[in-house]
């Protein structure tokens, strides 16, 4: 995987079938997999790759999730605002309404502090996710402490280094909203629980083909899935491996070399996916981390 990574350019992100079938076919998997019991995946050096973890979330965290997406319904309504096949978590053609009114067809960003898009290398500070802004945004904080509690001890497991880090850039991040009296910021870091700095929300929404540019390979993102749908395949292409994603599944990978996509287009389904940008752990110059690696592999 770090030749794989060596042959992508810097923000290299999803879309070109054309480039794609080319890395394909230089990084070729050697047979396909179809995993349905808690699995490790690593590469030919004991990097891990992805963890899958079927059957993760209780019915409790997967109500918390429910009662998230309920929060900021309004939000969600206004999170379709395109037509351009490009920008996927936004267009209107990937959305699938919900059977019973339940579910908001939606993707949306939560962070205490991030870099709006675009903005990571023009000189731009730090902001709260419009999401968080106001009364409304603090019960949102509230209604995802659990859940990031419970993908913050995951990846303590999964990869401790990464884990530490994270807790380092939250308390950097704190400390220097205090510093410069943004009291907003300040107030969501004190109640924030995870490790990770930008939560997205996607509810009945299909997945094209894609890879998360902003993050590091060597770092994790962390997926989960709740609510009630048919049972549906997460595809690793470029792995060769597909996962039964049921509801309640955890899924961490190297989201920026992992190239994946689901299809879900009937039944409510909501997709947490948590992540760590390189650019805020850059903002407070938090030291990058290598890989996570499995010693004892018999090779």
């Amino acid at each position: 995987m770090v030749r794989y990574n060596d042959a992508l350019d810097k923000d290299e992100s999803r879309r070109s079938e054309t480039r794609e079938e080319n890395l394909f076919n230089r990084f070729c998997p050697d047979k396909e997999r179809f995993l349905t019991t808690p699995s490790i995946v690593i590469d030919s050096g004991g990097r891990i790759i992805v963890w899958y973890l079927p059957g993760a979330l209780t019915a409790m965290i997967m109500k918390d999730i429910h009662g998230a997406t309920h929060s900021m319904s309004g939000l969600l309504k206004h999170s379709i605002t395109t037509s351009k096949i490009t920008q996927w978590r936004t267009n209107r053609s990937n959305f699938h309404t919900s059977p019973d009114g339940m579910v908001t067809p939606s993707c949306i960003n939560i962070s205490p502090a991030w870099f709006q898009q675009g903005r990571e290398v023009h000189g731009f500070l730090l902001e709260v996710s419009v999401a968080l802004k106001g009364d409304a945004g603090r019960n949102i904080m509230m209604s995802l402490q659990r859940s990031g509690i419970i993908v913050s001890a995951a990846l303590r497991v999964m990869h401790p280094d990464l884990y530490w880090a994270g807790m380092e850039t939250q308390v950097r991040l704190g400390k220097w909203a205090a510093r410069y009296e943004l009291d907003e910021m300040h107030y969501h870091f004190q109640r924030w629980t995870s490790v990770f700095n930008v939560v997205s929300i996607i509810c009945n929404c299909r997945l094209p083909p894609h890879r998360d540019p902003k993050c590091r390979p060597a770092a994790f993102d962390i997926m989960t899935t709740a609510s009630m749908y048919h049972p549906v395949v997460m595809n690793f292409m470029n792995l060769g491996i597909k996962f039964l994603y049921d509801s309640g599944s955890m899924l961490a990978s190297s989201c920026r070399l992992v190239r994946h996509y689901m299809n879900v287009e009937e039944g409510n389904w909501i997709v947490t996916a948590w992540c760590m940008q390189d650019s805020i752990h850059n903002f407070v110059g938090t030291p990058s981390t290598e890989y996570a690696k499995y010693d004892h592999v018999n090779m």
